[in-house]
């Protein structure tokens, strides 16, 4: 029977997932390995240990769940379509585990993960507030709203974090909320 070697990449995303269900404590390379099929050394080929896997777990779900929302929201023509997207694809990722919560409280374990949340969550309302300013917001203005749509993205993630909401229901909430920001 051929040995199954899984990639780099199936390792870190399977990290991520399990990550968001568990936290770091839920990276146990055994497991792991059971579920992508293949032995426990194929994690060493790629990390050097635990420590710097969890750190490539976290680099990516940061890299590649901001990256991700931006580029969906930069691409609408008109600045309005574009912050209506940003919010429909903020307020769309129910049902997919937090790992937002688990890297908080990564962060108080090991404080050399908090600079990551800083300057993904400035980057993150830097984004919304360039996009109110391009809709007609002074940048003052723009960053409050920013800073606001932010803070409350956290707090309605956590209450509905376990829901399934449809696609209308998203729909629903991010035109009443684009409405309501956008208003001058």
């Amino acid at each position: 029977m051929p040995k199954i070697v899984a990639t780099e990449e199936q390792w870190i995303r399977l990290g991520a997932e399990r990550f968001a269900e568990g936290g770091a404590d839920a990276l146990v390379v055994e497991s792991m390995a059971a579920a992508l099929k293949c032995s426990k050394s194929s994690f060493y080929w790629y990390f050097a240990n635990r420590g710097e896997f969890v750190r490539r777990v976290v680099d990516y779900w940061a890299g590649k769940t901001t990256r991700d929302v931006m580029a969906a929201s930069s691409r609408p023509k008109t600045a309005e379509e574009k912050i209506s997207e940003l919010l429909q694809q903020m307020f769309s990722v129910t049902g997919k585990g937090d790992f937002l919560f688990y890297l908080r409280r990564l962060a108080e374990r090991e404080p050399e993960y908090q600079p990551l949340i800083d300057e993904m969550e400035q980057s993150r309302m830097r984004f919304a507030g360039e996009l109110f300013m391009e809709a007609g917001s002074t940048a003052e203005d723009a960053g409050r709203k920013a800073w606001l749509l932010y803070h409350y993205y956290l707090g309605w993630y956590e209450r509905h974090k376990r829901t399934a909401l449809t696609r209308e229901e998203v729909q629903e909430h991010a035109t009443w909320l684009c409405e309501h920001l956008i208003r001058r």
